[in-house]
């Protein structure tokens, strides 16, 4: 077999688990063990670094090994990234890592080489990404790494523009991503413990990084591929100080073939703890937004001799929906003056976000301490970063590339600077006339059977996706009540939906608090049917307990008694689902004042060009989700701050186009969804304004201009 350019990083990599199993097996014959492992290295530096002499690996790596039977020994040689005391060593040369976060399930794949030489020209030599579990596997067993999942395809993309990459794998990514990018499934198991050493929750891991490694591990460095570190776990001292869980997961990932640098993250104030969860190869990283002196001062005492790392410099902040201004930002002077003093303590860093893109779908997370305050993220996760969420050069960028090429080692930086590329243009496609619609309850029989149920239950607990539950979306409750009975109490409800009769809304529910409300009279005798739709706002991502299950999860009284026999709904509105009903029969003309209960609305435009980017300004409307094309872009809430919605020119297409969004737009009954006359409000160029990093609803005709370097153009 000859062994060629393209096949080498896979060949290599499967002889090196081969043999790190067989050395696992036979520990116990050091002698032998560590001269075939010497013999073996040397082979492996003729084929994969021939500068490499023979010298160093007959000399200085035999004696190493020979003296020294360290915790690497246990899963095979470790690779060609070292460290330093000041900085890192890959390949042997010294580099200064200048990285910047990307996460590539974020940003549409037709997008990724923009954002990534954006990020080269920056003067950065690495981006960095996690990866998502719950998008890769959404149903046990079922693996998706296709399209905008394509880690491989994001990861030689880097590569191929000359950039490291460093992979945070999870389990538990956080990243303001729903569940902190855990399945949801986890969630059918009414005994689950999330990040700890519970056996279905460690066997539900076993088996995704069996699927997962053999993808990204032969792109390691040692491997010809570009990536440089892996990250255990994610900030796991904000959460628990279980030092077998951290171990369980650092010993899955050697196993599966993982040889270069490993790594953990926290605020300063976990940097105790996380020193004493795992073996010393392990090397400290730190996140901070503020005080870069003082925390780099911390890692240092703790971690003393070797590089430091900012592992998460936060250059914005992430928003909550009916939040009125952001938490915490950094202006473009502040997060420039802090990359200064990072890098003149010769400490390397990661952006993090350098670019933060869209949470697409269902797949925002959320914040809460308690019931009382969970706070669902917005669709967007721009982040006042360096570059927008729709990839346009902002000041901060400007102003911290010049920081960094004046401050970091020169040898360090790309070689050559790409020149600062230009903004992709915007497109306006004017107003949109949302002429058809259908109600909720009349799109039942598109979405899978009901499931019978004697009481309502989660929509985890519920019998779908092969027995795995329900994780996104809505779910509907419909029983049959005495027409007669007036009074209904929700004991507890997450996150936030309608209660109708016949149809018709009676009542707004919200997160947490019982729910008691009167019916309309009805004194005609018989029956009628009492539905709950429920929607799923977004799981928590980051608390001290994160088992938390949406739905009803409480009882259901109707006239004080608890009601039984139930049907539940699961609606997931996946992509199946909205090709479907997009071509479906049952759409109805739009009444001038709008359907009186929760709705999909549709509309066509034509685009007789090439398809730019362009924004859906939703400012008219109250809560819902807009689809294009049948993509779920994300959700709107009138409540802001976020008013309107990306939409990257290749989900749209030349020729006819598709949208349709849910609506909660109803009578009386709400305080707010008023504007049910305005229903065909969807305009074009809003955007977001970076420079206060606030949601702005828009009004100005230039508003693509307004928020973008240059004009949009009109068709």
């Amino acid at each position: 077999m000859r062994i060629t350019q393209n096949n080498r990083c896979t060949w290599y990599f499967h002889v090196r688990m081969i043999y790190s199993r067989w050395e696992q097996r036979a520990s116990g014959t050091s002698g032998v063990i560590v001269a075939f492992s010497c013999l073996y290295r040397f082979i492996g530096s003729l084929v994969f670094h021939p500068r490499r002499t023979f010298y160093e690996y007959l000399g200085i790596r035999m004696n190493r090994r020979l003296g020294e039977r360290s915790y690497e020994a246990s899963f095979g040689p470790l690779g060609v990234v070292r460290t330093s005391k000041e900085d890192f060593l890959i390949k042997g040369e010294h580099m200064t890592i200048l990285s910047g976060a990307i996460h590539y399930f974020r940003v549409v794949p037709d997008y990724w080489y923009d954002r990534l030489i954006k990020l080269k020209a920056m003067g950065l030599n690495t981006v960095e990404t996690y990866i998502p579990w719950n998008m890769h596997e959404p149903i046990p067993g079922e693996y998706d790494f296709s399209g905008i999942l394509d880690v491989r395809r994001f990861i030689r993309t880097a590569q191929k523009l000359g950039l490291h990459v460093i992979i945070r794998p999870g389990p538990y990514i956080c990243a303001e991503w729903e569940l902190g990018g855990l399945p949801g499934w986890l969630l059918h198991d009414p005994n689950m413990k999330l990040r700890s050493t519970h056996p279905p929750f460690l066997a539900a891991v076993e088996r995704y990084f069996d699927h997962l490694f053999p993808i990204i591990a032969p792109l390691q460095v040692s491997y010809g591929g570009p990536v440089i570190g892996f990250q255990v776990e994610n900030e796991y001292t904000y959460y628990g100080n279980d030092s077998n869980y951290m171990r369980a997961v650092h010993d899955m990932m050697r196993k599966r073939g993982v040889v270069e640098l490993l790594f953990t993250s926290d605020g300063v104030k976990g940097l105790k703890n996380a020193m004493t969860f795992l073996p010393p190869e392990v090397i400290l990283m730190i996140n901070f937004q503020s005080n870069p002196d003082k925390s780099l001062a911390a890692l240092q005492k703790f971690q003393p001799g070797r590089p430091m790392m900012v592992m998460e410099y936060w250059t914005g902040w992430f928003r909550h929906w009916n939040e009125p201004r952001p938490e915490r930002s950094l202006s473009p002077q502040e997060a420039a003056d802090g990359l200064k003093t990072i890098l003149s303590m010769k400490s390397s860093v990661n952006l993090y976000m350098f670019h933060g893109g869209t949470n697409f779908g269902f797949m925002n997370g959320a914040n809460e301490g308690d019931y009382s305050s969970y706070q669902p993220t917005v669709t967007s996760y721009d982040y006042d970063a360096p570059l927008s969420e729709a990839g346009d050069i902002t000041e901060k960028y400007k102003m911290m590339r010049e920081v960094i090429l004046s401050n970091a080692p020169p040898s360090s930086l790309p070689h050559p600077l790409p020149d600062i590329p230009v903004d992709l243009p915007k497109a306006r496609y004017g107003e949109l006339q949302f002429t058809l619609y259908i109600p909720i309850v009349d799109t039942l029989n598109y979405f899978p059977e009901p499931v019978n149920i004697k009481y309502p239950v989660s929509m985890e607990m519920l019998s779908v996706n092969k027995g795995s539950g329900q994780s996104y979306g809505f779910i509907l409750y419909r029983t049959v009540i005495d027409a007669g009975a007036r009074k209904v109490t929700i004991s507890k409800l997450r996150d936030h939906g309608v209660a109708m009769v016949n149809s018709v809304p009676v009542k707004k529910l919200t997160w947490f608090a019982e729910q008691t409300f009167l019916l309309p009279e009805d004194n005609t005798g018989g029956q009628k049917v009492l539905d709950i739709l429920v929607e799923n706002c977004g799981r928590t991502n980051f608390a001290k307990q994160l088992e938390f299950r949406k739905g009803i999860l409480g009882d259901v009284l109707v006239d004080g008694v608890k009601h039984s026999s139930w049907k539940a709904y699961s609606l997931e509105f996946k992509y199946s689902f909205t090709t479907s009903i997009e071509g479906g029969g049952l759409w109805k003309r739009t009444p001038p004042s709008g359907s009186p209960g929760p709705a999909l609305y549709k509309a066509s435009f034509n685009i007789k060009s090439q398809p730019l980017d362009t924004f859906a300004d939703m400012s008219g409307w109250s809560k819902g989700v807009v689809f294009i094309n049948g993509v779920n872009i994300g959700r709107y809430w009138s409540v802001g701050p976020q008013y309107s919605l990306y939409i990257p020119a290749p989900l749209l297409r030349r020729g006819p186009n598709t949208a349709f969004s849910t609506s909660e737009i109803w009578y009386a009954y709400l305080d707010y969804g008023t504007n049910y006359c305005n229903l065909r409000n969807l305009a074009d160029g809003a955007g977001i304004t970076t420079a206060t990093y606030g949601f702005t609803e828009h009004t100005s005709d230039d508003v693509c201009t307004q928020y973008s370097s240059h004009n949009c153009e009109k068709y």
